[in-house]
């Protein structure tokens, strides 16, 4: 079988499956249209076949939205970039498409094209292919009522993310496109070509409503002054921080109107844009200086070509038809789809399928042949030979602060010990890495300076190319720099970038070699909760061949979906989860412990070692657990309502009991009954400040069902924003054909209950659009209420020695873009343990995080050491301050080495944290890397610059 794999597409989704799979030791080859990797989060005007600097003026990253952090798309995805063009297993096609795919999985023969010409440049054989071919922008000049390609001023959101880029490194003021005067109120006008049956975009776009949000936020920061206008029909911030996000802006001014927008009209003499808009029943007119149209999303424009070249079939909409249970696999066994392929997905959607694709691509091609990606030389001997430092400056950096690189040349090489200065275009293409090489051999270089570069990430990059030429990987310093900070001043940044270079040079003299040694890897994994995505990660490790063991607190494993009949997904969701509890049941390479849960957890990544407490009451008994990565999927816990007379009332019930009694048949009742379902209890208050994900699709799916089962009743849901996004659109649309009323409600004015003497019930709510108040006489009243952490997630944090964040809910590395691990190593995330999720969505992240575990429980060791603590113990006194003091209860007391005892760090355990360090009363432990002299010959630099 050929283990070679195809990646055809480079945005996010196809970068990350190609890396994670180059990573686990296969070939890759991946190819994109486009004259860049990066896709749709890159704009780049140079369409040459040359990588674009991620910091040049030819690429504008337009990160959609980056888990809260503006500014973290050019180092996030920046890295994702330099990472593919210098992975040596990793193989990129720019400008080029297939032109033909014959064969079966495991023996393809692919046909590669140049876009321009059309001739064909290379033939391959896979394994397996991997579609990622992203997304396009709706065409808004088709939307004729917006101006958009007449009136000069009417521009698309990624137009106006251009000229944000623009205006806030070459301007004072964001400036309108007609005449270029500063636009001092600006539009959003959100769903253009999104939610509309008329552009035959029925769904929801999925990432319109953060893009805006980011946009307002930055145009906001950049110019207080700036009125900022966002007309909207619903607010879809459905993931994880997303409603803070949304918050920041309304924070900082932005105002949100609820109204559909019919109509932008231009004013020939001042090319300003009217708006005609219903706001509080009343009609008014407003000028703006700009419009922004947020465009919906549509398949890309070579989908549907390259999806007949690979046999696969698409759905009404253009895009790739998936199993949502399933939605990686595609009707050809071999051929795995991911991202905006498939149809609208956020970043998070989009980084778990990637990781789920590369899971199930390594699962059909098997162990792959171990090829590392460098071959690290044999390590020379340098603590005998004199200092000769190698300079690499990146001559685009420089060109990105404005600094004159002559200038910063010439002081390099005026600094001591300094025996080669290198200035090339972009120190991180693979040319430039050879040349590095290439003169630690030549010139005999033992300590490395690369600068300057705005991806921190780029680091590692740098240690593996030492490596690989024979240095210690420590041996060498970056220069990183936050990204275009010096306002076109060129003297500033001149300085800027001579100071930082020479502070670079005098640390890296002072480094030492660090030492690693290999540690072995038990391959077993610990899964803490046993709901559909403890189940579905202990499955696919186990069709990897791997052995798990299931914790679960209960007596059945199953979660709470166990009992329910569907979902907005899925109406096979019953069935779906008896028969992973079946395959789980059946399997001899999962252990499921239930009535037990983790009572004490040491160890590192590779091999922990867990306590597991089983047992009810008293009577417990205790086992010890060793594994090589842990899963945490505790899933989420219900919020108990004090609203609405919950508990009060028989007829009032939440939304998760709703869904039980129409599983069970006890919904809905006969005859003219009248239900009336509210949202957002418990969520998106000062509370629970988030979105619980869940609640509104629950609540979809359970008012079509009443409305199906009993057209004669009557159902009403009463909501602050109806959020469905996707493809989840289409069934809010069916339940409003069925008759569902919805109601929209202000936080500040919500529906009021009571209960009259004879013990009816009546509900009064107010249409913020109307300006009517409904009153409703309800039979039952179904809360949607708040998904919340669990009451064990503290515990289970405290255990693990990983942080929450201020929900409650497991903090882990990134809320989008590293979703489902945490920094320390060897312990993942899966499903609502990171935030609510649906269960479609816990299913992919479950075959996510198995392929990222699969990963560690595949290598037969792992390497420990590097940057860790060390105790020199004929100074300890065996005090246990650092005993007491260490966050991970790593040191330990031994009278191996003295009589009185003293104290023991294991170097395979360390987390380099350096508390021990800092406290310990006889300085009698240091840490590598960051020893005394070290440490002032940085410090020495530092303040040299603050005099």
């Amino acid at each position: 079988m050929q283990k070679d794999v195809l990646v055809i597409g480079g945005g996010i989704a196809g970068l990350q499956a190609a890396l994670e799979l180059a990573g686990a030791g296969y070939s890759v080859h991946l190819v994109t249209d486009e004259a860049n990797l990066g896709g749709k989060l890159v704009d780049s005007s140079d369409k040459a076949s040359q990588a674009a600097c991620v910091w040049g003026d030819q690429v504008n990253i337009s990160a959609l939205y980056l888990g809260g952090n503006l500014h973290a798309s050019s180092t996030v995805l920046g890295s994702l970039i330099t990472r593919a063009y210098n992975n040596p297993l990793l193989h990129v096609y720019t400008s080029s498409k297939l032109d033909d795919l014959q064969g079966d999985v495991g023996h393809f023969q692919a046909t590669i094209s140049d876009v321009a010409t059309g001739q064909r440049t290379q033939k391959l054989v896979v394994g397996a292919v991997i579609l990622a071919a992203g997304f396009s922008m709706y065409d808004v000049s088709k939307k004729g009522e917006y101006g958009y390609g007449y009136h000069k001023n009417v521009v698309t959101s990624l137009e106006f993310e251009h000229m944000l880029s623009e205006s806030r490194y070459r301007s004072d003021c964001i400036r309108r496109p007609s005449d270029g005067k500063c636009a001092e109120k600006i539009a959003f006008i959100q769903c253009v070509g999104s939610r509309d049956v008329v552009s035959k975009g029925e769904y929801c776009s999925a990432i319109c409503c953060m893009f805006t949000a980011k946009e307002a936020i930055l145009a906001k920061e950049f110019t207080p002054r700036t009125d900022v206008t966002v007309f909207y029909l619903d607010l879809r911030a459905c993931g994880k921080n997303f409603d803070t996000f949304l918050s920041r802006a309304q924070e900082l001014g932005a105002k949100y109107v609820r109204t559909m927008i019919s109509e932008v009209k231009e004013d020939p003499v001042t090319e300003k844009l009217s708006i005609n808009y219903a706001a509080a029943t009343k009609p008014r007119v407003e000028e703006f200086d700009l419009v922004v149209l947020a465009a919906g999303i549509r398949p890309s424009n070579r989908l549907k070509e390259t999806a007949g070249i690979l046999q696969l079939p698409l759905n009404e909409f253009g895009f790739v038809q998936v199993d949502p249970l399933d939605p990686v696999v595609t009707k050809r066994t071999g051929v795995f789809s991911v991202g905006g392929s498939q149809g609208p997905l956020d970043v998070p959607e989009t980084m778990a399928l990637a990781s789920a694709a590369a899971a199930a691509t390594a699962k059909v091609l098997g162990k792959s042949d171990g090829r590392p990606a460098r071959k690290p030389a044999p390590e020379r001997d340098v603590t005998k030979e004199p200092t000769r430092v190698g300079v690499f400056l990146c001559k685009d950096g420089l060109a990105a602060m404005g600094a004159d690189a002559e200038a910063v040349i010439k002081a390099a090489k005026e600094q001591g010990d300094v025996a080669v200065v290198e200035c090339n275009q972009a120190v991180c293409k693979p040319e430039s890495i050879a040349k590095i090489q290439n003169l630690i051999a030549t010139q005999g270089l033992n300590r490395i300076v690369v600068a300057p570069c705005v991806l921190k990430h780029n680091l590692n990059l740098f240690q593996e190319t030492v490596q690989t030429a024979g240095l210690n990987r420590m041996l060498v310093e970056m220069v990183s720099v936050p990204v275009k900070a010096w306002e076109n001043n060129a003297v500033k940044a001149t300085g800027d970038a001579v100071a930082r270079t020479s502070r670079a040079i005098s640390d890296v003299k002072a480094y030492k070699p660090l030492r690693w040694h290999a540690e072995p890897v038990v391959s077993r994994a610990l899964i803490v909760g046993g709901g559909v995505s403890g189940m579905a990660t202990a499955m696919a490790l186990a069709d990897r061949g791997f052995h798990s063991t299931i914790v679960e607190k209960s007596a059945q494993i199953g979660g709470y979906v166990r009992n329910l009949t569907g979902s907005l997904e899925t109406d096979n969701l019953k069935k779906t989860v008896e028969d992973l509890e079946k395959q789980v049941a059946k399997s001899d390479k999962i252990e499921v412990l239930t009535n037990s849960e983790v009572a004490g957890f040491t160890g590192r990544q590779g091999h922990f070692v867990t306590t597991v407490a089983t047992g009810q009451g008293q009577v417990k008994t205790t086992k010890k657990v060793e594994h090589g990565v842990v899963i945490l999927a505790t899933g989420t816990t219900t919020y108990v309502p004090s609203e609405y007379m919950f508990g009060e009332d028989p007829r009032i019930i939440t939304g998760v009991e709703a869904m039980y009694r129409l599983a069970d048949g006890r919904l809905p009742a006969t005859g003219d009954s009248t239900y009336v379902f509210v949202q957002c209890v418990g969520s998106r208050n000062d509370e629970h400040k988030y979105c619980s994900r869940t609640c509104c699709g629950e609540t979809v799916y359970a008012a079509t069902r009443i409305k199906e089962q009993n057209p004669d009743a009557a159902v009403y849901v009463l909501s602050r924003d109806i959020r469905t996004p996707g493809y989840l659109e289409l069934k809010y649309r069916e339940a409003r054909r069925a008759g569902v009323v919805f109601v929209h409600y202000d936080e500040a004015d919500k529906p009021v209950l009571v209960k009259d003497k004879a013990g009816n019930l009546s509900m009064a709510v107010n249409d913020p659009q109307s300006g009517l108040t409904l009153n409703l006489k309800p039979d039952q009243v179904i809360l949607a209420v708040a998904q919340t952490a669990t009451l064990e997630a503290q515990q289970l944090a405290d255990i693990f020695k990983i942080q929450l964040n201020a929900d409650g809910f497991l903090s882990e590395t990134h809320s989008n873009f590293g979703t489902i691990a945490f920094p320390g190593g060897g312990i993942f995330i899966a499903g609502a343990a990171h935030g609510p999720k649906s269960v479609v969505e816990c299913f992919t992240q479950a075959k996510g995080v198995a392929g990222r575990a699969a990963r560690i429980l595949a290598q037969p060791a792992l390497m420990m050491g590097g940057m860790v603590a060390e105790v020199e113990w004929e100074k300890c006194a065996a005090c246990l301050t650092c005993v007491r003091t260490c966050p991970y209860t790593i040191p330990q007391i031994t009278r191996e080495k003295k009589e009185m005892g003293a104290a023991y760090i294991p170097p395979a355990d360390c987390r380099g944290c350096g508390m021990c360090a800092s406290e310990c009363p006889n300085k009698a432990i240091f840490v590598h890397h960051y020893q005394d002299d070290e440490v002032l010959a940085r410090v020495k630099t530092a303040l040299t610059e603050v005099g």
